[in-house]
């Protein structure tokens, strides 16, 4: 291959920006996702487990399509759309390995390591996988060294995003400069991955007669709009859902911390104090000092006494 048969392509800075800016704002909906993971137990966790790592997945898939229909080049290209949801579902793959790793209540140097090469080798794959789906009168070539850049560059990022997502897990605020920051830094860092792995591709001019087109599609700007829109959309609706959870999840801690500030006042007041149905036909509650203002006992007020007594009589008896 020389370089003057080499096809040449220029980005649409436009769709760049903008990959950037989805990746760094799924970026801040993860740390969201890592905490509501974290906290929800049984059959609910795997659903916030599943569905986050739905959102995520759409979040990583999108940045890395969107980057890649910003490479314009000077032929015609469509996609493979079998392999196009092959490399969605790595993308999702390596969200449920992120979400699973940091929402564990110890991450250990093993698993962090363990868990970013997977991750790392998921998102590497998602790329490569998306890259075969095209379908170009042109060659793809690819340069060795890059591409193991790339995939490094995949598993330290992935390395980096589960130690934030980690520390910044039980983060309840809806906004701050600090998780601002880490999602700033880890959705900057994919689009680093992606680009370094797109530099490894060269295209020359060959034929498409020996290429499979019959699952294929050509993305046009609609199709490029609709991408955009429905990528939004997922991420509004995500960011309002985790919203409102949060909002229940206050309400229900302060409403549990009420009852018990209450529960501790009823039980330790020195007056007696009974609580009783509007209608005065039941007792609801009595608190000890109104047990012992009718000069009754709980029951291991009572055993206390019993066990007294009995000593009692134990050393008067001869």
């Amino acid at each position: 291959m020389s370089p003057g048969t080499a096809i040449s392509g220029t980005y649409d800075h436009g769709l760049v920006t903008l990959s950037v800016i989805i990746a760094v704002l799924f970026s801040y909906a993860a740390l969201d996702l890592a905490g509501r993971v974290t906290s929800a137990h049984g059959p609910v966790r795997h659903l916030w487990l599943s569905g986050g790592a739905v959102t995520m997945g759409i979040g990583i898939w999108t940045m890395h399509y969107l980057g890649m229909l910003a490479f314009r080049m000077t032929v015609p290209v469509e996609y493979d759309w079998h392999i196009v949801v092959l490399s969605f579902l790595a993308a999702v793959f390596a969200s449920v390995i992120a979400l699973f790793v940091v929402s564990q209540k110890t991450m250990t140097l093993a698993q962090t390591l363990l868990g970013s090469g997977f991750m790392g080798g998921a998102i590497a794959g998602m790329h490569y996988i998306g890259m075969s789906a095209m379908r170009l009168p042109a060659m793809i070539h690819y340069s060795i060294p890059v591409v193991l850049l790339s995939v490094f560059l995949a598993v330290i990022i992935s390395l980096v995003a589960l130690l934030l997502t980690f520390h910044f897990r039980s983060d309840a605020t809806l906004w701050s400069w600090r998780k601002g920051g880490a999602a700033l830094l880890m959705g900057s860092a994919i689009p680093v991955m992606h680009y370094t792995s797109m530099a490894a591709a060269s295209f020359t001019p060959a034929t498409m007669s020996a290429q499979d087109l019959s699952h294929t599609l050509s993305i046009t700007s609609v199709g490029t709009a609709g991408i955009i829109f429905v990528t939004f959309m997922v991420l509004g609706l995500t960011l309002l859902i985790v919203f409102i959870e949060r909002r229940f999840s206050t309400q229900a801690f302060d409403l549990a911390a009420s009852e018990q500030r209450f529960r501790a006042v009823f039980e330790g007041a020195a007056i007696g104090i009974a609580i009783i149905e509007l209608d005065g036909s039941k007792i609801v509650a009595v608190n000890p000092a109104y047990r012992k203002m009718l000069g009754l006992y709980s029951a291991p007020d009572a055993n206390r006494q019993k066990s007294s007594r009995s000593s009692s009589h134990r050393h008067l008896t001869p």
